[in-house]
């Protein structure tokens, strides 16, 4: 459930900043960093700086344990994304036309009805990340992300993908040496 409020929260803000969210890639990038937004802070300009004190006073720590092993975390939330869509979706709150994903109106009322701390700093680093990420091109988002994320994340996406498509680890047959890898 909260990860659905996060996306409820990010389409919300999307919608209020005039960010068209076309694909389920954009989304996942949108979402990660803005549960994440100091990876996208992280430079030594001006714009940086008043972005990590604006996270800091929303509440965001740049301190927290998890920013450590950010590409690990990404290939796992992404890989949850299309379930959460889906329930999304099945519960009437998001619907998918030729724009790409939005709230219905029913999404809205809910993202209007999250009224807590979290939400609140969340609606912030949403902002943030928004404001930075939406005038770059997919290739270009996705090459700042390697960068950001480092490559690892790429080589536990494409060994997941292995292992769903191959039918001696999707049976749990050989689990421990694909455990052993990542």
């Amino acid at each position: 459930m909260f990860r659905l409020a996060q996306l409820t929260l990010l389409l919300d803000i999307a919608v209020g900043e005039g960010v068209p969210v076309r694909t389920v890639d954009r989304l996942g990038f949108y979402d990660f960093f803005s549960a994440n937004p100091f990876v996208v802070t992280s430079g030594e300009g001006e714009r940086d700086a008043a972005d990590r004190l604006s996270l800091r006073l929303a509440g965001f720590s740049d301190r927290q344990l998890s920013y450590v092993s950010t590409g690990q975390r990404f290939a796992s939330r992404r890989r949850r994304l299309q379930h959460d869509l889906a329930l999304l979706v099945a519960y009437g709150l998001v619907a998918v036309d030729n724009r790409g994903y939005r709230l219905t109106p029913s999404g809205r009322e809910l993202a209007a009805a999250l009224t807590s701390v979290y939400a609140d700093a969340y609606r912030d680093a949403a902002r943030v990340v928004l404001r930075r990420l939406k005038r770059l091109s997919d290739s270009k988002l996705t090459e700042c992300a390697q960068e950001w994320l480092g490559r690892s994340w790429l080589l536990i996406d494409v060994l997941d993908d292995v292992a769903e498509t191959t039918p001696e680890l999707a049976s749990g047959r050989g689990r421990g040496r694909q455990r052993g890898r990542h």
